[in-house]
């Protein structure tokens, strides 16, 4: 608020008209056209949701802030900042122009925008620094017209859609207790290395994972739920430890040393919906990823390539039955014109998929690029489509893994493996 105060000073004949204006801006806060977040809780549940949307649309530099900082999320508080605090004033002024235009949802692909541009640059030991820094000489890099180009190119969620994941981060704040007025210091939990101990992965390499996980759940420090060390090679006893948490994060080690796994946003209680057949479930937030030997992420493939599909209800679509697909055996074989006005055409709407919704509401060209998790009493299956992203037997010993059309991922480690270690984590208060 005071970076917006101190612009429109330049532009207002006096402060009572400088007044007068901010008070209209804060007036409009109907749902999905507010322009000033009025409470703390507001506040901080804009920037999980700029953590959300920097995690979709900048892995590149997502990546490096979660491996170099111990909170991202503390790196993220600061994204307003970003646009009018450190932004040089002409630039400044002409993301002002365009925010009173356009509304808040301008501000992301802006501050979007600026992190992806950030991936070019050197980075030093302080990440927060170093990023203040790139902005403050923004103009070294890149032009005020070519930075709104690059923000007007991506290829953001609908209002609508933003509305709601603010909304659901707003929940996730509230139940860890958080409220509309709190002092202002560092709540978000990273992974606490002292405490966090995996048979798997190392509490930095967990930190990375945890940092591609939805803001509204990475709030919460891991639960381990289940592992075959403490618990047995059971897929009964994995169903039962698993059910009543979602999400999950399940994680492999294989007799060769790879490690891989999934993020899975849905309860593995919902196979039971299906009965005999074994349909899939879950949402367009499942991912899967690979550690070792490299640490990459593979989402839902309409996410990267939203053009392949449209997003329209339907309601008698039935997921195809992966019943047949579980064959392990025991064992493997716009431009301005003025330095401080912007004319923005009106971007043309094209449909989007909301990761947040599951694949019932939607009419997909391909129902094999829609399959993120599916079990029954033979195994279970992440990811399908022209082969399965993972796939484990009931023993929990045998593994396999090839690409798939949901996740459009590479095999995640050896195609046929044998598990060493296996893991589910959870979410504790969940």
């Amino acid at each position: 608020l005071p970076s917006l105060v101190a612009l429109l000073l330049h532009y207002s004949e006096d402060e009572a008209q400088c007044f007068e204006n901010i008070s209209r801006l804060i007036a409009s806060n109907a749902p999905h056209t507010s322009y000033i977040d009025q409470s703390f809780l507001a506040h901080q549940a804009s920037c999980m949701t700029f953590g959300d949307l920097a995690n979709k649309h900048c892995p590149a530099a997502h990546k490096l802030i979660a491996s170099t900082s111990e909170n991202v999320f503390e790196v993220y508080s600061e994204w307003l900042s970003w646009l009018f605090h450190d932004l040089p004033f002409n630039y400044a002024i002409r993301v002002f122009d365009v925010y009173l235009l356009e509304g808040q949802k301008v501000l992301y692909r802006i501050a979007l925008a600026l992190l992806k541009q950030y991936r070019l640059s050197l980075v030093g030991t302080n990440i927060k620094a170093n990023l203040q820094a790139f902005v403050q000489n923004i103009a070294e890099h890149v032009t005020v017209d070519k930075l709104l180009e690059r923000a007007f190119g991506i290829r953001l969620f609908s209002r609508k859609e933003i509305w709601l994941l603010q909304m659901a981060n707003r929940k996730a704040l509230m139940e860890r207790g958080i409220t509309m007025v709190q002092s202002r210091k560092s709540f978000h939990l990273a992974v606490d290395m002292q405490n966090f101990n995996s048979s798997i992965v190392m509490a930095q390499e967990m930190r990375i994972i945890w940092s591609w996980i939805p803001e509204r759940f990475s709030l919460f420090p891991p639960l381990l739920l289940f592992s075959t060390s403490e618990d047995g090679c059971s897929l009964q006893r994995f169903y039962t430890c698993c059910e009543g948490y979602e999400p999950t994060v399940l994680l492999i080690k294989t007799t060769e040393g790879e490690v891989c796994g999934a993020f899975l946003s849905s309860d593995w209680s919902e196979r039971k919906k299906s009965g005999a057949t074994s349909g899939f479930f879950g949402t367009g937030e499942c991912f899967v990823f690979t550690v070792r030997p490299d640490i990459e992420r593979y989402e839902w493939v309409f996410i990267k390539k939203p053009e392949l599909a449209k997003a329209m209800p339907r309601s008698h679509q039935r997921s195809p039955s992966p019943s047949s697909m579980f064959l392990l055996g025991s064992s493997p074989d716009g431009h301005g014109t003025s330095s401080n006005h912007l004319t923005v055409p009106m971007p043309q709407r094209k449909s989007r998929l909301s990761p947040f919704l599951a694949i019932r509401h939607f009419l997909l060209p391909s129902k094999t690029a829609s399959m993120f998790m599916s079990g029954s009493r033979e195994g279970i299956v992440i990811g399908g489509g022209g082969g399965q992203a993972l796939s484990l037997d009931a023993n929990l010993r045998w593994g396999h893994t090839e690409h798939c059309e949901t996740f459009d991922n590479p095999p995640l480690c050896q195609e046929n493996f044998q598990v060493q270690l296996l893991e589910v984590w959870g979410f504790q208060n969940t």
